[in-house]
């Protein structure tokens, strides 16, 4: 690869996403300083599966990858972040929206030689760099173009690019607008009012990520 996990853009530590993310859980976290609330996702969080930034979706990457969870129970990993960080990046998806693989196979330019000279990490680190501000998808269901005719107007986030734009966004935001033609959450929340109930609970952040979550193509 490029170089190390650790000059990715999805790598770093993010101390006030964090803060923002589970401070409503746990009221001492918005006390630490940013060396001591890092500390404690190492030691605390990252093993309860909290996630490091908002690039990273750590119970999505749990779910999805049977070797990180695998490395989880039997003690050579403490999170799924940290199977990531040392080698998962290489073919697994770290985020609901966004695949590795699919991200390859879509734009043949995204290749290992290109990705080596251009000092990109793997094919997620060119696309939060790089693909996103040429308005490239990373994922079947996650169309810039039309995310960008749908999206709130909200002029602090209008200057951002497609992907940032949603990061930066409620998770909320996929239960009432079209992220891509291939998912339509009115349709969904007609569909399955079982999946609704479960984004209530808090078991989902939304329909979109629900739908993902369980997702089988002969289902319909």
């Amino acid at each position: 690869m490029a170089g190390k996990a650790s000059e990715a853009l999805w790598y770093p530590f993010d101390a006030n996403w964090y803060r923002a993310e589970y401070g409503a859980i746990m009221d001492a976290l918005l006390s630490f300083s940013d060396q001591e609330l890092e500390h404690w996702y190492k030691t605390e969080g990252a093993p309860s599966g909290h996630s490091p930034n908002r690039y990273f979706n750590e119970e999505w990457y749990r779910v999805n990858c049977s070797e990180a969870a695998e490395a989880i129970t039997n003690g050579t990993c403490l999170s799924g972040f940290e199977h990531y960080c040392n080698g998962g990046y290489k073919s697994f998806s770290p985020h609901y929206l966004f695949s590795e693989r699919y991200y390859r196979q879509r734009y043949p330019d995204i290749s290992e030689q290109n990705l080596q000279s251009g000092g990109f990490v793997n094919g997620y680190d060119h696309f939060l760099r790089s693909g996103d501000k040429e308005k490239r998808s990373g994922h079947l269901f996650f169309d810039p173009n039309t995310y960008l005719q749908n999206r709130p107007s909200d002029p602090n986030l209008r200057s951002l690019t497609p992907f940032m734009n949603l990061l930066h966004s409620e998770h909320s935001l996929p239960n009432s607008i079209t992220l891509s033609d291939h998912f339509n959450p009115a349709w969904y929340h007609a569909l399955s009012p079982d999946a609704v109930m479960a984004v209530e609970y808090g078991f989902a952040p939304n329909v979109l990520y629900q739908f993902l979550s369980t997702f089988t193509p002969d289902r319909f």
